[in-house]
């Protein structure tokens, strides 16, 4: 099976080409997200040149989707925020807004379809972000790392859950070990990585369940409960990632 990679640059229909694989990647309630909501098309109106995709050149789907950020921030590594990708967004359209000149790149998401998974594709996609940034000059890739198998284990802490290793000593989420393996660090887990809130109705259409009382409620595909408060009428879903950072000056 062979990819062409594909562009905002070289693609004209590229955004609608995206349509469908966030749906296919990931639980609806991730979709929800408000930082999201406001700034998604900054990714191709101000930084087209850090997003592409691989598209398959037998079917012409597009089978994964990689978008990064540029940032002007330079701060020490452990002083990466516990706001994770929201701030990300936020904080590289305020850049860009102020002319700041970027020095770090950020990787927002890498989305694989669920067709394609298992073919080696992360490890592609990672490698091809890393390059955008080592072509821009810069010293560092961050990422706030979804760590997508915590929703197998949803109560446990996330400080605790990125401190498990297999028996070869690599972290046990298959989506650290990725970054790992490419030489990333593991600095530290942002505990407010996306903030996502909706009205009871809101949360049993877009899980499938039911809230007939306030509480902690495990969902399928999320990474910690949602708190449901039943008489203010709201769901929130407080999203912990994990900071990683490549080191693109030391290759």
């Amino acid at each position: 099976m062979t990819f062409q990679r594909i562009t905002p640059l070289d693609t004209p229909d590229y955004e609608s080409r995206m349509d469908g694989l966030a749906e296919a990647a990931w639980p609806e309630f991730m979709l929800h997200d408000p930082i999201a909501d406001q700034f998604w098309s900054n990714l191709f109106s101000r930084f087209p040149e850090y997003q592409f995709a691989l598209r398959d050149d037998q079917t012409g789907r597009v089978a994964a989707m990689a978008n990064s950020l540029p940032l002007h921030w330079e701060c020490d590594v452990n002083d990466l925020p516990e706001g994770g990708w929201d701030w990300a967004f936020t904080q590289a359209v305020s850049d860009h807004e102020q002319g700041l000149a970027p020095r770090t790149q950020c990787a927002i998401q890498i989305a694989i379809h669920p067709d394609y998974r298992s073919q080696g594709l992360s490890s592609r996609m990672v490698q091809a972000m890393r390059a955008i940034g080592k072509e821009k000059g810069f010293k560092r890739l961050i990422a706030p790392v979804r760590p997508n198998q915590k929703s197998l284990y949803p109560l446990t802490e996330i400080d605790r859950y990125i401190t498990w290793k297999t028996e070869s000593g690599l972290p046990l989420d298959a989506w650290l070990r990725v970054h790992v393996r490419l030489g990333a660090e593991i600095v530290k887990a942002c505990h407010q990585a996306m903030d996502i809130r909706g009205t009871r109705a809101e949360w049993e259409n877009w899980t499938g369940l039911k809230f007939p009382e306030s509480g902690r409620y495990v969902l399928a595909g999320g990474l910690v409960p949602m708190e449901m408060d039943v008489d203010a009428d709201e769901g929130v879903y407080i999203e912990p990632n994990v900071w990683t950072v490549h080191r693109l000056d030391q290759e």
